[in-house]
């Protein structure tokens, strides 16, 4: 099987797009980048002090200390969100737009060389299928293909797949049955 790119993508109504599902119904779809695959963990870090924050502030009873600590941890959190917003969210728009309209390579084929994340120290995995190398930190937040359970992941040697990609992110993951 020879890798493919996906050019404008033929969906069910002829326009671009993802394929609305691929001739061969033997695959399963178990990974697809969308809103769910989105680091909102990551993103809603912040909130839990911006809360602390206004209860500081709500509560401070005329203490001066307390609506200072709660400004400037209100601040602090604003901007760290802010910040996780700037970060996570461009590059949500520009890989799931390149999906979505098409822009991403198509590799199918068997998971060969795989290296499953090790026990203790850094949690990437990586595999090649048809000679294209493949890389993913399980921990990272991105709305890449990452969320593999530490070694309980859907990726195993022999496994057959179909793979859309685009710069090193997985957007979609197909499976044969």
């Amino acid at each position: 099987m020879i890798p493919l790119l996906c050019g404008q993508g033929n969906n069910r109504n002829g326009k671009g797009g993802p394929p609305a599902q691929m001739i061969s119904p033997n695959y399963q779809t178990i990974f697809q980048i969308g809103l769910r695959s989105f680091p909102w963990t990551q993103l809603l870090h912040p909130i839990p002090f911006i809360v602390i924050a206004l209860v500081l502030l709500r509560f401070s009873r005329g203490k001066q200390i307390y609506k200072i600590v709660g400004t400037v941890v209100a601040l602090l959190g604003a901007l760290f969100l802010l910040i996780s917003v700037l970060v996570f969210v461009p590059d949500f728009v520009k890989q799931r737009g390149v999906y979505v309209n098409g822009g991403s390579s198509v590799v199918e084929g068997t998971i060969q060389d795989f290296h499953p994340a090790p026990v203790l120290g850094p949690a990437n995995e990586s595999f090649t299928v048809q000679g294209i190398p493949f890389s993913y930190n399980v921990l990272d937040a991105t709305p890449c293909f990452h969320n593999a359970p530490p070694h309980k992941g859907p990726i195993r040697p022999g496994l057959v797949v179909r793979i859309y990609y685009r710069d090193g992110c997985i957007q979609r993951l197909d499976v044969r049955q």
